[in-house]
């Protein structure tokens, strides 16, 4: 008796905490550090939401959408409180049927339209049931570069370097613009056997986010050029591979 007892006294704790739970919407973006929102024109984010303390997944989802307005992110210094997003910009509201305050993580993974420059970004919130994060919501920054590397392999050895690089939210690298390659160190390791055997400096070739070099290479064999670009001012960094073959016989 006392058995049954006990599982009814779990089963009415169950009803009552769905009969209280509150669907409640927390707005989230990812912006890239030094630049602007991440959305549709890279691939979009991942979202994953989970009870910090539990691991519960509450939901899941993705950020899509625009990357928010240049004059109002990087041209104007933004003031205590100013909104900085419109309704075009990129977010996903989360919805979590929460019942008591929930202290809740928010990962991201993107962007996804580039996978050799996935990154991820969490935080943890507090979440009150009934209380919406709407607006600006909670905005999680994610650092890094897009570099999208490969090669041209000419006789003798010969080898052009190539990668085409953007911000991570795509925003564009060109000279005199809000991002300017004179910024930033592009370099490509070469890498033989697991040895190093070259650095190339990549010089901005252009028109938007081009950056390319040359190398010799002497010995016949399986190459791979780790090209990577970097802001030692803000952290940013990109990093992508190309494998290619010499053949001097």
């Amino acid at each position: 008796m006392i058995i049954i007892k006990y599982i009814l006294f779990l089963v009415a704790i169950v009803f009552t905490s769905v009969a209280f739970a509150e669907p409640t919407h927390v707005m989230v973006r990812a912006k890239a550090v030094d630049a602007k929102f991440i959305g549709t024109s890279v691939g979009g984010v991942k979202v994953v939401v989970e009870d910090a303390e539990t691991g519960e997944i509450l939901d899941t989802g993705w950020i899509n959408g625009g990357t928010g307005s240049t004059s109002t992110l990087i041209s104007q210094p933004i003031t205590r409180g100013q909104t900085v997003s419109d309704k075009d910009t990129a977010g996903f509201v989360a919805t979590l049927d929460i019942s008591s305050p929930r202290l809740v993580r928010f990962t991201l993974i993107g962007p996804y339209g580039f996978r050799q420059s996935l990154q991820e970004a969490s935080l943890t919130s507090w979440v009150i049931p009934g209380k919406d994060i709407l607006g600006d919501g909670i905005i999680i920054s994610m650092s890094g570069f897009i570099v999208d590397a490969w090669t041209r392999v000419l006789e003798g050895g010969k080898v052009d370097i190539y990668t085409q690089t953007s911000l991570l939210c795509g925003c564009p690298i060109y000279p005199d613009g809000p991002w300017d390659p004179a910024n930033y160190q592009a370099k490509a390791i070469v890498m033989h056997n697991q040895n190093k055997v070259d650095e190339v400096d990549l010089t901005y070739t252009g028109p938007t986010g081009l950056f390319s070099g040359k190398t010799t290479l002497t010995e016949s064999g399986h190459y791979k050029a780790i090209v990577y670009l970097i802001d030692t001012k803000t952290g940013n960094v990109g990093v992508d591979r190309a494998m290619f073959e010499i053949d001097l016989n």
